[in-house]
């Protein structure tokens, strides 16, 4: 009898210990909730005080993805030249980077920086179908309709952010694709960068802040959002760094989440 009421004591003592661990987490997550909602508001005085609206709803609390380095992919390569180009396309080596794809109906260069230019002249019978279905095989999403005339465009994601300046443009002339031109990363090879810890968004717009008090133009914060910057380094010829999209009534811009520069789109 003894053994089974210290056995419940100590199942007691263990069942308050947990309580009371519980108490003291809960108290921290409000404690840190309160201190991140009064940071808000300030944020919020501030930008009024610059003339500029902002709602306490857009400051994100997600946090950056970290930034890659990306690897050259020439199959994924060959793979794109050959959806626009139709059939097998062949590749030749031009030097410094650059290869040349020539296909059934034109031929496409690609550069060691994800850019390339197709110049060809292939019917599309479903030139919707066609796009759509580029997007989806190559990581886009489209930002205009495709017509049978004019030109359509494209944003390449990746992870599911958008990649600022990564997208393609396709010019079509009565249902006949005659030009492709853009940026394409690939979908593989990618290992993450060294880099220091990222900004938040309220660090972010701490720092847009700064450069509105130095001129920006704006006069409300519309939308706030996550995204990738393509860059070029002498050891790393594509690199995606994670930045904060702050777009206003008049303009958009780009916070680095790692360097905190602010720059217009």
């Amino acid at each position: 009898m003894e053994r089974y009421r210290l056995k419940n004591i100590i199942i007691l003592i263990l069942a308050l210990l947990n309580a009371c661990l519980l108490g003291i987490l809960a108290l921290r997550a409000n404690e840190e909730h309160a201190s991140l909602r009064q940071a808000r508001e300030q944020l919020v005085s501030l930008f009024a005080s610059a003339g500029v609206t902002l709602d306490a709803g857009l400051i994100s609390d997600e946090t950056p993805p970290a930034s890659l380095t990306l690897n050259r992919d020439e199959a994924e390569e060959q793979s794109l030249a050959a959806y626009l180009l139709g059939g097998t396309p062949v590749r030749s080596d031009q030097g410094g980077g650059i290869f040349i794809y020539t296909g059934e109906t034109g031929a496409a260069q690609f550069r060691s920086n994800g850019g390339f230019d197709a110049v060809c002249s292939r019917t599309l019978e479903d030139p919707e179908g066609f796009f759509q279905e580029f997007c989806k095989t190559f990581g886009y999403v489209q930002t205009s309709v495709p017509q049978e005339e004019g030109t359509f465009t494209a944003v390449q994601y990746y992870l599911d952010y958008p990649v600022v300046d990564c997208s393609v443009t396709f010019t079509v002339e009565d249902g006949v694709l005659k030009r492709a031109i853009g940026t394409h990363l690939p979908n593989s090879s990618a290992a993450p960068a060294a880099s220091e810890e990222p900004l938040s968004a309220l660090s972010a717009l701490t720092a847009f802040r700064n450069t509105i008090r130095e001129g920006a133009v704006g006069t409300a914060v519309t939308d706030v959002y996550l995204c990738y910057e393509l860059q070029s380094t002498t050891t790393a010829l594509m690199t995606l760094v994670p930045a904060w999209c702050v777009v206003t009534d008049t303009a958009v811009y780009y916070v680095n989440c790692i360097t905190a520069v602010v720059t217009p789109a």
